[in-house]
C-alpha cells in the first residue's frame, strides 16, 4: 500500500495493525503468531514506519500460503505517534486493533478481544493482558516482566485463562498499548492520538484520558494473554526512552487526577480488576493455597482426617501449590503424610506472624471457634474461604456454657461468613439451613461433598479390643458410635434396643462408645432411662472414647452399627460401617437422606417399634445385611477425595471471581481489619462497651483514666477492687471476681527472642483449640 491509500473495510470490520521500526526477530514471531491465530478475512496491516531492516519484509515476501499481509511504508519517520495516525486513517472506517511488533498471540486472542470491545456501546478500548503491561500485568500484579516463568507455557496459559476468565471485563482508567482494540467510533470522536506525544510514549493515556471526558471508558479483555517482550521497538538499548519522563509530566499537567487514579486501581483488592488479575494468575501459575492446620494435632479424629484427605487430594491434582498452616504440636501421623506430598509446604502458625506472604486462597476447613482466627487467616490469603459443617450448634443454645457464649458462638458464624468470600458445606441440607437463617447469600453458598474413600497412607493399627470400660461380652452386639451430644440419640439406640429384645427375642446387646461432653450431654437422660428399664439396662455397655485400634475391632465385631443421628451437615458413620462390611441402622434424616438411598434407611424416626421391626432382618438374615451394605457402598462410591479436591478448585475460582462481600464493599476495608474490630468487641463484652462507648459512655473519659491508673499499679489495684467489690455486696448485686492480670499489649504478644514468657502470650493471643465436636 502507498501512504494515503486506504484498506478496502467496511464499518464494523476490524483491521490488524503492527506498527513496525526494527526488531526483526520479535516482529516475524509477532506476525507469525497473527497469521495462525487471527480468523481469516481480517486484514493484517503492517505500518512500517521507515524501518531501517528490510528483512522482515523479506521474510513476508517468502511466506507460503494464500494469507495477505498488507503493507504500508512511510516515506519517512514519523514515530509511533504519526504511524499510528497514518494507520488509522488508512483503516477507516474499520476498528482497529494495534498489536506492538514484540508481541505474541494466542488461539482465540481476536475474538477476546472484540467481543470485550463491543460488550457495551460505551467503550472506547479494550486491552489484553500480559506479561509486561503495567496495570494489566501478569501473573505478577503491577510487576512487569519480559517473559513468563520458564516453566509456563503460554499458549497452555492463554487456553487455560480463556477456559477460567468470567469475562469480567473490568474497567480500567486507560488502554494499554500492547495490545488494544480501538472502536472506531472513539477515533471520530476525539480523534488519533496528539502530536504533541510524538515519537511516542503516553500517547494511549492522552487518548484514553480525551475519551473519558467525553463519557466513554475503557476495559480489560480479561479472557485474553499476549505475550509482550516490553520496550522491544522503542527502547535503546534496553534502556528507558529518554522522552517518557517528559511526557509524564505533560500527562499529569493536563490530567491532574491521573496519578492517583493509577495508584488506586493499582492497590484496590477487592474491585473487577484485581478478581481478573488473580484468576490470570491462577491460569499462569496454578492456584496458591493457605489450608489452616492448627487442628492436626497428637490425636486423629473425623476433623483431622479430613483435613489431612482435603491437603492431600488438592496436593494430588497438581493444580495447586499448598501452604499448611500446622499447630506447634503437629501429631506424627499429620507429618509423615504431609512431608510426602509434592506441593506442599509446612509452617508453623507462630512464623507467620511476622511474615504471613499472602496466597491466592486461605481456607479454613473446620469451624470457625475464635474470632481472632479472622484477623490472622485474613493476612494469609487475597480471598478467605470457610468450611462451615453444620448449623447444630448454632440453633442449639444448650451445648454452651451460658446464653452470652452461645450469643458470642452466633455471632462469630455470622460474622466469618459475612466476610468469607466463599462459604462452603458438606451438604446441600447444611447450605439450605445457611441460608434458611440469613447468613450467607446464595451466591457465596456452595457444596462440595466429602470423600469416603480415605486414601491418606496414616498408620492404621491392627484391631485391638478396648481395654477400658466393662469387658464385651460374646454375643451380637449394636454398636453406637459418637459423642453425648443430645442430636447423636444414643437414647433412642436403648430404645430400640429394648424394641428388639421385646418385640423379636434378640438376645444382642449395645454398645455406646464415645467419650461425653461438658454441656449439651444426654448422659442425664440414658441413666434416668436405665433406672425405668432395668431389666435392658444390664445389656446396655458404655465405653469411654475409643482409639483407632478399638474402632476397628469394635467395627469388626459387630452385627451392626446403629447411627441415629437427628441432625448432621454429612454423615461418615454409615460408609465407615459399610468400608467394614457392616450394616448400617440410620434414619433418612438431613444429610443422610440426600447421601443415601431411602431404602437403606431402616430407622422409622422416631419409632422404636416400627424400627425394630425394619431392622430385624439385617441382624439375623446375612444376606438383607450384605444387601444393605452394597447399597451404602454404591451411593459411596462417586464420593471420591479427588472429586472433592476438583470440586474445591472450582470454589477457589469462584472465590477469585466473585465481588467483594457486602460487608467488606460497603465498608470500604479489608478483612483483617474487619476481624480486629470484631475481636476487640468481643473481648471487651457488652459490659465494657457500654462503659467506654464513644456516643453515650457510662464513664467520662477522665473517669476511665483514673481508673486505668489505679488499675495498673499493683498498689492501689486491690484497694481500688476491694472498694467495688464492697460497693457491689452493698447493692446485694452478685460477686465480682478478682479481676485477670492486665492483657499483653501488642509489643508484649510479638514473639522476639523466643522465650518461655514470648511462647505464652502467643498462646494465649492464638490458643490452639480443638473442634467443637
Amino acid at each position: 500500500m502507498a501512504p494515503g491509500e486506504r484498506l478496502t473495510v467496511q464499518r464494523d470490520d476490524v483491521a490488524v495493525v503492527v506498527p513496525l521500526f526494527g526488531g526483526h526477530q520479535h516482529a516475524v514471531r509477532c506476525l507469525a503468531s497473527l497469521l495462525e491465530h487471527t480468523p481469516p478475512g481480517v486484514p493484517i496491516l503492517v505500518a512500517d514506519d521507515a524501518s531501517p531492516e528490510p528483512a522482515t519484509r523479506a521474510w513476508v515476501e517468502q511466506l507460503p500460503g494464500d494469507r495477505e499481509v498488507l503493507w504500508l511504508r512511510q516515506g519517512e519517520n514519523l514515530g509511533f505517534v504519526g504511524n499510528c495516525n497514518a494507520a488509522f486513517a488508512a483503516s477507516v472506517p474499520a476498528d482497529v486493533v494495534l498489536v506492538n511488533s514484540d508481541v505474541v498471540v494466542a488461539a482465540g486472542w481476536f475474538e477476546g478481544l472484540r467481543d470485550a470491545a463491543r460488550s457495551d456501546d460505551s467503550i472506547a478500548t479494550a486491552t489484553a493482558l500480559t506479561n509486561h503491561g503495567s496495570i494489566l500485568s501478569v501473573p505478577y500484579r503491577n510487576t512487569p516482566i519480559s517473559a513468563l516463568p520458564p516453566e509456563v507455557d503460554f499458549d497452555a496459559a492463554a487456553a487455560r485463562l480463556r477456559e477460567l476468565s468470567k469475562r469480567l471485563r473490568p474497567r480500567i482508567p486507560t488502554a494499554v498499548g500492547h495490545c488494544v482494540f480501538i472502536r472506531r467510533t472513539a477515533l471520530e470522536l476525539v480523534g488519533g492520538f496528539d502530536a504533541a506525544f510524538a515519537p511516542a510514549y503516553g500517547e494511549e493515556v492522552d487518548f484514553s484520558q480525551r475519551c473519558v471526558a467525553t463519557g466513554l471508558q475503557h476495559v480489560a479483555a480479561d479472557d485474553v494473554l499476549v505475550l509482550h517482550h516490553g520496550h522491544a521497538s522503542l527502547g535503546v538499548e534496553g534502556e528507558v526512552n529518554p522522552l517518557q519522563k517528559a511526557h509524564d509530566e505533560l500527562i499529569e499537567s493536563r490530567f491532574r487526577y491521573w496519578a492517583q487514579t493509577v495508584e488506586l486501581t493499582e492497590s484496590a483488592r477487592f474491585s473487577p480488576l484485581s478478581r481478573a488479575l488473580m484468576t490470570a494468575d491462577r491460569a499462569i501459575r496454578g492456584i496458591s493455597l493457605t489450608i489452616d492446620g492448627r487442628c492436626l494435632g497428637p490425636f486423629m479424629t473425623g476433623t483431622q482426617l479430613h483435613v489431612i484427605e482435603v491437603i492431600a487430594g488438592l496436593a494430588r491434582t497438581g493444580l495447586a501449590h499448598v501452604r499448611v498452616v500446622t499447630p506447634h504440636d503437629l501429631g506424627a501421623y499429620a507429618k509423615r503424610v504431609l512431608d510426602a506430598l509434592d506441593n506442599v509446604t509446612l509452617a508453623d502458625w507462630r512464623t507467620l506472624l511476622d511474615d504471613p506472604a499472602r496466597t491466592d486462597i486461605v481456607h479454613r476447613p473446620f469451624q470457625m471457634t475464635d474470632p481472632r482466627d479472622l484477623e490472622f487467616l485474613a493476612s494469609l490469603g487475597e480471598r478467605l474461604v470457610v468450611t462451615n459443617q453444620d448449623l447444630i450448634a448454632y440453633r442449639n443454645p444448650s451445648y454452651f456454657r451460658s446464653a452470652r457464649a452461645w450469643q458470642a458462638y452466633r455471632r462469630l458464624t455470622a460474622e466469618t461468613m459475612a466476610l468469607s468470600s466463599l462459604v462452603l458445606f458438606f451438604s446441600e441440607q447444611a447450605r439450605t439451613d445457611a441460608l434458611a437463617e440469613d447468613l450467607v447469600p446464595a451466591e457465596r453458598a456452595r457444596v462440595v461433598l466429602l470423600g469416603v474413600d480415605h486414601s491418606v497412607t496414616v498408620d492404621r493399627p491392627a484391631p485391638a479390643t478396648p481395654t477400658s470400660g466393662p469387658q464385651l461380652p460374646d454375643r451380637p452386639f449394636l454398636l453406637c458410635l459418637g459423642t453425648t451430644f443430645r442430636h447423636k440419640n444414643r437414647l433412642f439406640a436403648m430404645r430400640l434396643l429394648r424394641a428388639l429384645k421385646q418385640r423379636h427375642d434378640w438376645e444382642g446387646c449395645l454398645v455406646l462408645a464415645g467419650p461425653d461432653v461438658a454441656e449439651g450431654s444426654s448422659v442425664g437422660a440414658e441413666a434416668e432411662w436405665r433406672g425405668l428399664n432395668p431389666d435392658v439396662a444390664a445389656d446396655v455397655i458404655t465405653l469411654p472414647a475409643v482409639s483407632e485400634a478399638e474402632k476397628g475391632w469394635l467395627l469388626e465385631h459387630c452385627a451392626a452399627v446403629v447411627y441415629p443421628t437427628t441432625y448432621e451437615g454429612f454423615g461418615l458413620i454409615p460408609f465407615e460401617a459399610a468400608e467394614a462390611g457392616r450394616p448400617c441402622l440410620f434414619a433418612s434424616v438431613s444429610a443422610l437422606a440426600e447421601l443415601l438411598p431411602p431404602e437403606a434407611a431402616l430407622l422409622d424416626p422416631w419409632d422404636e417399634d416400627a424400627s425394630a421391626d425394619r431392622c430385624i432382618a439385617v441382624l439375623r438374615d446375612p444376606q438383607a445385611a450384605a444387601a444393605q451394605v452394597e447399597r451404602v457402598r454404591r451411593a459411596g462410591a462417586p464420593l471420591t477425595w479427588r472429586n472433592t479436591a476438583l470440586g474445591l478448585l472450582e470454589a477457589y475460582d469462584a472465590a477469585l471471581a466473585l465481588p467483594a462481600s457486602e460487608l467488606l464493599r460497603l465498608e470500604g476495608a479489608d478483612l483483617a481489619q474487619h476481624a480486629t474490630y470484631w475481636h476487640f468487641r468481643h473481648a471487651i463484652g457488652p459490659t465494657g462497651l457500654a462503659l467506654v462507648e464513644p456516643d453515650q459512655q457510662l464513664l467520662p473519659t477522665e473517669i476511665q483514666r483514673t481508673l486505668a491508673a489505679l488499675a495498673r499499679r499493683p498498689s492501689t489495684r486491690r484497694a481500688l477492687f476491694a472498694g467495688l467489690r464492697g460497693l457491689r455486696r452493698l447493692s446485694g448485686s452478685e460477686h465480682v471476681p478478682e479481676p485477670p492480670p492486665p492483657a499483653p499489649t501488642p509489643a508484649e504478644r510479638k514473639r522476639t527472642s523466643g522465650s518461655e514468657d514470648d511462647e505464652d502470650a502467643l498462646e494465649r493471643l492464638f490458643p490452639d483449640e480443638p473442634p467443637l465436636y
